[in-house]
């Protein structure tokens, strides 16, 4: 009887023990995880990915069978710039080198995270945007001449744009923006286009100067117009008995005036003008 006794006490105390020591187990490898705003968790249980997002808030796990990884999901800037020694280079179509900075704007699609790590892994951002950046860029400055890249930059930014979008799409990333900060290129190639550019400026000038010559050219074309056909209405109502009209009431006007300075006289049949006579003892 004592046998069985101490045999069930045995017991007893290893089953304690062994609950005492999966408490601390749970315990100390700290079974509860906080996802931050901004974040999800991917839970891995004995290294299986669960599908199923952890979201912000707070979490149980099991303390050595399962891990939380947290990804951001909050919006990402990788650069490609001559300050962080990593712009992106590439020929043109006319075998001239190009150096642009571009800033690539992304977030994680919050719902297809598990995905992604387990597809890319956790350094997704080095095995995934940079490498899809750096082709898209060189391949969209491979169509184009030299000269046109500095010229059509808007155009080569949304062509960039479109195809780092349908890459990263694929592959449970959201682009949000594509931005070029900077084009270098060749100083020869940049000469010219400043020369071009004068030479554009210089022809829009001289079009204008054109324009505005025709412009006056017609305006007095129609002013001389409008004179000479006044000057034909006029002449048409110079009768004699207007004329004669006209010298009656010119006489009065003199008349009331105060200067006597001027005389006159009656005209002939030839319309003699009107003769100025200065005053006694001046000449």
């Amino acid at each position: 009887m004592k046998s069985l006794h101490f045999e069930g006490f045995s017991s007893l105390a290893h089953f304690l023990v062994f609950i005492l020591l999966m408490l601390f187990l749970v315990f100390a490898g700290n079974p509860l995880v906080v996802v931050q705003s901004g974040f999800v968790g991917v839970k891995r249980t004995l290294g299986k990915i669960d599908p199923v997002p952890l979201r912000e808030g707070l979490h149980l796990r099991i303390p050595l069978l399962q891990t939380v990884e947290k990804i951001e999901i909050r919006t990402r800037a990788v650069e490609f710039t001559k300050e962080k020694q990593n712009p992106i280079s590439s020929l043109s179509k006319d075998g001239l080198p190009v150096n642009m900075d571009v800033a690539v704007l992304y977030r994680v699609d919050a719902n297809k995270a598990p995905e992604l790590i387990r597809e890319y892994g956790p350094d997704y951002e080095e095995k995934i945007i940079k490498q899809i950046v750096r082709t898209s860029v060189r391949d969209a400055i491979a169509e184009m001449e030299s000269s046109v890249v500095y010229q059509e930059r808007q155009k080569l930014q949304e062509k960039i744009k479109r195809e780092v979008s349908e890459q990263l799409t694929r592959r449970y990333l959201i682009l949000e923006d594509v931005l070029i900060r900077d084009i270098r290129l060749p100083e020869s190639v940049v000469k010219a286009i400043e020369e071009k550019r004068k030479a554009y400026e210089e022809a829009q000038r001289m079009q204008f100067l054109l324009e505005k010559e025709k412009l006056e050219a017609e305006r007095k074309k129609v002013e001389a117009q409008g004179i000479a056909e006044a000057n034909r209405i006029i002449a048409g109502s110079l009768t004699r008995e207007y004329l004669m009209w006209k010298f009656i009431e010119n006489i009065q006007e003199y008349a009331r005036s105060q200067n006597n300075t001027i005389i006159l006289l009656p005209y002939d049949t030839r319309m003699t003008p009107i003769i100025n006579v200065p005053q006694g003892g001046k000449r």
